[in-house]
């Protein structure tokens, strides 16, 4: 038995030591016992969306990765979770053949956003799609009576007293047959209302676009009004509005809000800007500075059109963009050392920021649970008449292009229905398209009908094969085509699935022996597609890095 003679201390000892640990706190205890922190999760107009395209170079989304980051930072400290509404579908609406879907995906979101113990959403036009019943034990509706859904309520997190209420969209709930009143005289009561209450932050969650949301934030005072209709890509930087700040997190999950609340007494709540606001502003001052330099020189150098008194003005504004440029070059972002602040960020939510494995799993399993609607609803593509071409697949092309074909293999087109397997997405209708050939059109494929057709083949840039087959191509005029316009590119090659598309540089990856090699050759030296999609993953990865550090960085 080792004894413990030695560790022993005489009483007297020990209680100046407990004294000394009473009366002097750590800084630690003494910082929380002067300030309260809270860090806010927000989103808006998420539509019922898991997940982005994959194609993209730098595709921005996914639940799994926003809820990941988000327990991450309950870990950390206090987390509340709201939305601004529009959670659940598209304002649009989903066609019949994508409803099914539709509503495992809600459903999948409305469990997933509970889990993390998400505290009020109000009903938009996209909740509203296919009836009230969709809802969620966080709804709130302060303008609109709905089964199920409170006016308000008080939530408190890290000791922070913050009341939350929801608005919809006067016009969205007429068309879905309900009556909602006045929203902005509705935001003034409850606001008041909440305060009384003992509401230390006040946060309105607006179905509502920014012009109905600017009025309401102006005639009320409320501390956040974040809105979730037609939000775009976000708002950067909160907008003041009277007494409210004005936000906006960007749609379908892309870029997902953060407020970073401390709370020192019963001062005003101060935007403190934030350190990713200071780079924004740095950034575009570069780009002002390089823009006004380049407008001088011109005039300088005779060109017409530079009147004295304007290049004297501008002169002055390049004088003051630089020295703005130096001050924030010598400057680093501070918290204020006193009052109560904030911080707002928006975060993308891009491939560096970790998934939450866990959810990652869960949605694997949603999507083969979809695929088994989607092929239980399937529908064959329709048939052709007598005599109109349809499509015949690759092999068919092949017994006379071999060198073609051979050529065709070594592109990104072939592997393009691989890819799908791959992710999992082959019975996905927002997919499928863009990775089969003759999609939805007479004699080509669908949903569940791709055999023979998988992949991007000859006929998705040609058109349909079965009448040039027939003829072994001796057919006159060609029923074929034998130049393929960049209008048949966009169809797939567009903003939302293929951001580094130009049409010259996609062209030089599938052109080539036996397959437009004279056209390749006029074509000549420049960026193939595939140079310019790696130099957008590489920058993407770059971003990603200050993204992450961004979205785990803490006050």
């Amino acid at each position: 038995m080792v004894s413990t003679e030695k560790f022993r201390r005489p009483a007297a000892a020990v209680a100046a030591l407990l004294l000394a640990q009473l009366v002097r706190p750590s800084a630690e205890a003494a910082e929380s016992a002067t300030q309260r922190r809270l860090t806010v999760f927000y989103t808006g107009s998420v539509q019922g969306t898991l997940e982005p395209c994959g194609c993209n170079s730098d595709p921005l989304g996914g639940l799994d990765r926003y809820l990941g980051m988000v327990r991450a930072a309950a870990r950390k400290g206090p987390v509340l979770v709201v939305d601004a509404g529009n959670l659940l579908f598209p304002a649009a609406g989903l066609p019949a053949n994508k409803r099914d879907a539709g509503r495992l995906r809600a459903a999948f979101v409305v469990n997933q956003m509970e889990a993390v113990g998400l505290a009020g959403s109000p009903l938009g036009e996209g909740d509203l799609t296919l009836g009230a019943s969709a809802l969620g034990n966080f709804r709130l509706s302060a303008n609109l009576k709905v089964d199920g859904a409170q006016s308000s309520r008080i939530v408190t997190v890290g000791n922070v007293r913050v009341g939350l209420f929801g608005l919809t969209d006067p016009d969205a709930a007429r068309m879905s047959g309900l009556t909602a009143e006045n929203p902005v005289p509705v935001a003034v009561a409850t606001t008041e209302a909440l305060r009384k209450q003992g509401a230390e932050v006040v946060i309105a969650l607006v179905a509502l676009d920014r012009a109905a949301a600017r009025r309401i934030a102006a005639r009320a005072n409320i501390d956040f009004v974040i809105y979730g209709k037609s939000t775009g890509e976000g708002l950067e930087k909160a907008a003041r509005v009277g007494e409210s700040n004005l936000l906006a997190a960007g749609e379908e999950l892309q870029r997902a809000g953060r407020i970073e609340l401390v709370l020192r007494g019963k001062g005003p709540l101060v935007d403190a800007g934030s350190p990713e606001e200071s780079s924004r502003r740095r950034a575009f001052l570069a780009d002002k500075i390089q823009s006004l330099k380049a407008q001088l020189l011109r005039w300088k150098n005779g060109e017409k059109g530079g009147d004295p008194t304007f290049i004297a003005k501008k002169s002055t504004e390049l004088s003051a963009a630089e020295n703005e440029q130096k001050a924030l070059a010598a400057a680093t972002w501070r918290p204020p050392e006193s009052g109560s602040y904030f911080v707002n960020s928006l975060i993308p939510v891009q491939r560096a920021l970790p998934q939450d494995k866990s959810i990652t799993t869960k949605m694997r399993s949603l999507d083969r649970a979809i695929g088994k609607v989607n092929l239980a609803q399937a529908v064959a593509p329709p048939v052709a008449a007598p005599g109109r071409a349809t499509f015949v697949g690759q092999k068919a092309c092949a017994s006379c292009h071999k060198e073609a074909a051979a050529f065709w293999k070594k592109t990104v087109h072939a592997n393009a229905w691989q890819t799908l397997v791959k992710g999992g997405k082959s019975l996905d209708l927002e997919c499928v398209s863009c990775h089969v050939t003759g999609y939805g059109e007479v004699g080509g494929s669908s949903l569940g009908f791709t055999r023979n057709l998988e992949a991007i083949q000859c006929e998705t840039c040609h058109g349909p094969g079965s009448l040039h087959v027939t003829e072994k191509g001796l057919e006159d005029p060609p029923a074929v085509r034998l130049e393929t316009p960049e209008t048949t590119c966009l169809g797939c090659h567009n903003e939302k699935h293929s951001d580094t598309f130009a049409y010259d540089a996609y062209l030089r990856d599938i052109l080539g022996p036996g397959h437009g090699k004279a056209r390749r050759a006029r074509l000549g030296e420049g960026p193939t597609g595939g140079e310019l999609r790696r130099a957008a993953m590489a920058r993407a990865r770059d971003t990603g890095k200050q993204t992450l550090q961004n979205a785990t960085r803490g006050l």
